[in-house]
């Protein structure tokens, strides 16, 4: 009652609790509702916007909006080595220009969408190809 902290992280308390929810997630762990953006449809890795926190902090509670980036293994070998189930970015486009051509497939269909200015989506392909993704 002092606005003082006498216990740090507090203790949790008995009683009933609430249920935290999360969006859905494909098979990458990248969220499939709303309007998806070339670095999700053309992703680099598994993002999120939340994450849990560490043991001694809340452990496995929500951490606000701090969110993270998990990156996809560079080769199959690479992916198969870390246990991964996530296809790697050569299993996902091959080359370079794979890449570039998913992230220009993409924003284009999003231009003719609405969802995309077309120099916003110049933009994004340009990112890609100046991008060190597969070089």
């Amino acid at each position: 009652m002092s606005g003082i902290i006498t216990e740090h992280p507090p203790r949790v308390l008995e009683g009933p609790s609430y249920l935290q929810l999360v969006p859905k997630v494909n098979e990458d762990g990248n969220e499939i509702s709303g309007i998806r953006m070339p670095v999700i449809q053309a992703p680099l890795g598994t993002y999120t916007g939340w994450n849990l926190r560490r043991a001694g902090f809340a452990e496995d509670e929500l951490c606000g909006s701090n969110g993270s980036f998990i990156p996809f293994a560079r080769t199959q070998a690479e992916r198969l080595a870390a246990g991964d189930p996530r296809l790697s970015l050569q299993e996902r486009y091959g080359t370079h220009d794979g890449y570039v051509a998913a992230v220009r497939a993409t924003a284009e269909r999003l231009v003719v969408q609405g969802f995309l200015l077309t120099e916003d989506a110049q933009r994004l392909i340009q990112q890609a190809e100046a991008s060190d993704v597969l070089r």
